[in-house]
């Protein structure tokens, strides 16, 4: 099973749903024995309930004698959620197969800084980035998100940590580019071909398409 967590977009439900529809995640929370959750919104201050309710999907499945791996999927602060799930999944005794991660961010007022070090009963991680290249912040200093502190830097034990950066917006990498934006139309798709490649190896059935 997969857990996949999205990043913040609008607070409106349905606005929400509309601008996040075409998110990297939320294409993984669309594939079979996927749950997906929306993530936090502007102050992050939801980022603990919300890995609480993905260790609770993971806890509801294995209860009904699921024994399929556990992955979980996290963009911006979703990933951070995703982190602290995990760590929460290893005080339950739990391994994590696979844990991918677009950017993960940890800009949020909830149990902050508990997601730079991922835990060791995380086996794999491939993180992708967006790159913190300067000249293309001084242009773009909004959506390239440069003042989030990146998190998920780290992993404690044995687990291997893939990592690549790509330029291009917080939310190409996500797969939500902006379309003013010229670097971003490459960015999603060479997020997309690396990640793809990552779920390949960890035996994922998921193909990102930039949309």
């Amino acid at each position: 099973m997969i857990v996949a967590i999205d990043g913040t977009g609008p607070d409106s439900p349905g606005d929400y749903a509309k601008e996040m529809s075409r998110s990297f995640c939320s294409q993984i929370g669309r594939t079979a024995n996927a749950t997906y959750f929306r993530g936090p919104t502007l102050t992050g201050s939801e980022t603990s309930a919300i890995a609480n309710l993905a260790v609770d999907a993971v806890m509801a499945a294995r209860g009904k004698g699921s024994a399929d791996k556990v992955m979980l999927a996290g963009y911006s602060r979703g990933g951070c959620a995703a982190i602290i799930a995990a760590r929460r999944l290893k005080d339950r005794g739990i391994g994590v197969h696979s844990l991918f991660l677009f950017d993960a961010v940890d800009m949020q007022i909830s149990d902050m800084h508990l997601s730079q070090i991922i835990s060791d009963n995380v086996r794999m991680v491939a993180h992708v980035r967006s790159a913190r290249s300067l000249p293309f912040w001084i242009r773009n200093p909004v959506k390239s998100r440069f003042y989030f502190y990146n998190t998920g830097r780290y992993i404690a034990g044995s687990g291997s940590y893939e990592t690549r950066s790509f330029v291009g917006s917080h939310g190409a990498v996500g797969g939500v580019p902006w379309p003013e934006i010229k670097e971003d139309a490459g960015c999603v798709l060479a997020v997309a071909e690396w990640m793809n490649e990552r779920f390949k190896n960890r035996g994922l059935a998921v193909t990102l398409k930039p949309l």
